[in-house]
């Protein structure tokens, strides 16, 4: 049962529709349990154990916000209002990566602003030259690079950054990016592949972890 969705609370009751299922992830419930009584039943739904016993409460949408809110019964009809929203540290509420979170979708847009910034860095890092008599101002901070690319390497084969909980990911990464851009876009079209091939892999899956991975991949792959 989806969330319901409610224009408004005021200080008038309004009627609630309580869940026929627990469809809730614990980081929302936390505390608060379900008891099945059977689909239809007015007792079935969610209950939080106060001071002054069990209580009745719902998780509804109004707007654009979510709120927990404690039930009243009304003859058959459950019902609540303003002064019924409850934030108690016993209810939990949605973590960000959550697509129900109200600022998941603009997190997907920062996302992927990071990747066409990052897309753009790739682009403009200038061509290594063919190798010269003497090493150029750019070429010395290359070798920087190189050495600082090579300490983030092991640190990464130390800790395994990229083996995430529910399995290795499949395939082969895409070949250690060096800071030549004409290679850029080959880059990021075979982590492109990398990441199809693993769409259903948590690391893959979460914008976060995947910007990480794709950092990682272009300091830790060999």
């Amino acid at each position: 049962m989806a969330t319901q969705t409610y224009e408004t609370l005021s200080n008038k009751f309004i009627q609630i529709f309580r869940r026929q299922q627990d469809d809730l992830p614990a980081h929302v419930t936390r505390d608060v349990y379900f008891e099945d009584q059977g689909l239809g039943h007015p007792d079935t739904g969610y209950y939080l154990d106060t001071p002054r016993g069990k209580r009745p409460i719902e998780f509804i949408q109004v707007n654009d916000s979510y709120h927990w809110v404690r039930l009243h019964q009304n003859q058959n009809v459950w019902e609540t209002n303003l002064q019924g929203i409850y934030n108690g540290p016993e209810v939990g509420w949605w973590l960000i990566i959550d697509p129900q979170h109200p600022n998941y979708i603009r997190q997907e847009a920062n996302v992927s602003h990071t990747i066409a910034a990052v897309t753009t860095a790739l682009q403009q890092l200038p061509t290594r030259p063919n190798t010269p008599d003497h090493p150029t101002i750019m070429e010395g901070q290359q070798e920087d690079i190189n050495v600082a690319t090579g300490q983030a390497q092991a640190e990464a084969q130390r800790i395994n950054i990229i083996t995430p909980s529910n399995g290795a990911l499949k395939g082969n990464p895409p070949v250690i990016f060096t800071g030549d851009r004409n290679t850029s876009r080959k880059f990021i079209n075979n982590f492109d592949l990398w990441r199809l091939l693993n769409q259903n892999n948590d690391t893959m899956k979460k914008p976060l972890s995947r910007i990480v991975t794709s950092l990682v991949t272009w300091t830790a792959t060999k």
